[in-house]
């Protein structure tokens, strides 16, 4: 574990604001917001990275991470999408931020499209419908490589592309907000994936050989177990769920270069790849970028009918990675969990989530010998967390955004993630030491039956993630 990568993440639309400064373009998720997305109060408030970059250094210093995760704005370097003259003020941001990184011993681990189109390339084209996009944004790709490619050694192409398929032009939760036909998602992630693919050989070829460095794409999944752990059916449907959300794209990249068997089963309008286009997408990655949180989880009222229970043992979900895609190294591209608007510095929810997370990671590595070399905290500080706006947080930072100054306010989350970096790993002693005492004999023990219901099931909940934390002692 000496050479285990800690870090943090932000994607840009989330932190960065200024979305009208300095000649940057307007994004879809620009325009989502501002013309028919009616949750989103006070849309321009954000956690300003894009004026207050100092501030997010201070934040990095002080949790001393290995890595900062972060997302180019794709419309801040070209407003209309296209390659051209680069915008000068944008381009002066994010050599001043990756330099900054390098100055304090942080790598920047950099993200071409987290989900900010060029509104342009949308309204021109129809955004990733168009199979004319992957060329543009391998232009777009070509220049950050020629351009900070000298001081980047990890790369990743797409963020998380079975939400910008399926939210994005199917349920319309995402921008663009189109509600399109099952086929119409299936086309957008049949193109996600060979621009992925593309860009991946166009750095292999051209950049790699002497910038050094190593290119992913960051893929979401949930974890399902079935009802009856004994029940065929229950299982081959718990099955079916991953490969339908993680083998989409999972099994295309880091498999065979195909589709998994199931969906090209049930879906006859599913894109076809030819035998020349799987060799060229198999294999692009040099590494597994792992995302697992709360953006992944289907309702969890839905599964049961479908012979699966939602769980968040991160644990048995690398193990399944493992697995299908012959122990690959994995990088925890994003994971954490998430707290009320409301919430300020006292986000106790989440360093359980954050304990119970890292607990499995760590688990997997030493019990299952999976090849886990980072772990990416999301996120670095408080920022708009689309279809939810700012009802709710995930930084490991507070951000009052009515405030003028937005000072970056630590949580306990932040704390308590800075011991486990200094530490690398779970310190060996709680702080506070244990009390051994017994209560007085007459002492009353009781519980009220609606707490009861609640109760046995967090605590049986507990007792099954954390199997080697945690012990029943009379069952």
């Amino acid at each position: 574990m000496s050479k285990f990568l800690w870090g943090v993440g932000t994607g840009s639309f989330q932190v960065e604001g200024s979305w009208r400064k300095d000649g940057k373009g307007s994004s879809i998720w620009d325009h989502f917001i501002h013309s028919e997305f009616r949750a989103a109060n006070s849309t321009d408030a954000s956690s300003d990275s894009y004026t207050l970059l100092d501030k997010d250094l201070s934040a990095l210093d002080f949790l001393g991470v290995t890595f900062y995760q972060f997302s180019i704005s794709w419309s801040r370097l070209f407003p209309t999408g296209v390659v051209a003259a680069p915008n000068e003020k944008g381009l002066q941001y994010y050599n001043t931020l990756i330099d900054s990184l390098l100055y304090r011993n942080i790598d920047p681990v950099v993200t071409l499209y987290h989900w900010d189109l060029p509104l342009m390339l949308q309204e021109k084209y129809g955004g990733w419908k168009n199979e004319s996009v992957i060329d543009i944004f391998n232009d777009y790709a070509t220049f950050c490589f020629q351009t900070f490619g000298d001081r980047v050694k990890y790369w990743i192409t797409i963020h998380n592309p079975y939400l910008v398929a399926w939210h994005g032009y199917g349920t319309g939760i995402h921008a663009p907000g189109e509600k399109g036909k099952i086929a119409t998602v299936y086309s957008v992630g049949h193109n996600l994936i060979k621009a992925h693919a593309k860009v991946w050989h166009n750095y292999k070829t051209h950049f790699q050989p002497y910038q050094k460095g190593m290119m992913s794409i960051v893929l979401g999944s949930h974890w399902i177990e079935p009802n009856k752990s004994e029940d065929a059916l229950d299982i081959a449907k718990c099955q079916e769920s991953m490969d339908r959300v993680l083998g989409w794209f999972a099994k295309p990249i880091h498999g065979d270069g195909d589709y998994p068997e199931e969906l090209k089963s049930e879906f006859s309008f599913l894109p076809r790849f030819t035998e020349n286009e799987k060799n060229y997408i198999k294999g692009t990655a040099d590494f597994f970028a792992f995302s697992f949180g709360p953006n992944n989880f289907k309702p969890p009222n839905t599964l049961p009918k479908m012979g699966q229970n939602l769980s968040l043992n991160l644990r048995e979900v690398l193990n399944w990675i493992k697995l299908e895609y012959n122990s690959p190294r994995i990088l925890i591209a994003e994971n954490g969990w998430f707290t009320d608007s409301h919430v300020k510095t006292d986000d106790t929810t989440a360093i359980y989530m954050m304990k119970n997370f890292i607990n499995k990671v760590l688990q997997a590595i030493k019990y299952d010998k999976i090849d886990v070399f980072g772990y990416t905290a999301w996120s670095l500080l408080d920022g708009f967390e689309w279809q939810h706006a700012y009802n709710i947080r995930r930084g490991l930072f507070y951000v009052d955004f009515k405030s003028e100054k937005k000072e970056r306010i630590p949580k306990s989350s932040a704390l308590h993630y800075k011991q486990i970096i200094q530490e690398n790993g779970f310190f060996p002693r709680e702080s506070t030491p244990s009390l051994q005492a017994q209560f007085s004999c007459d002492f009353s023990w009781g519980i009220t039956e609606s707490v009861l219901k609640v109760s046995v099931k967090y605590w049986e909940n507990c007792w099954r993630q954390n199997d080697q934390q945690l012990y029943c002692v009379n069952k």
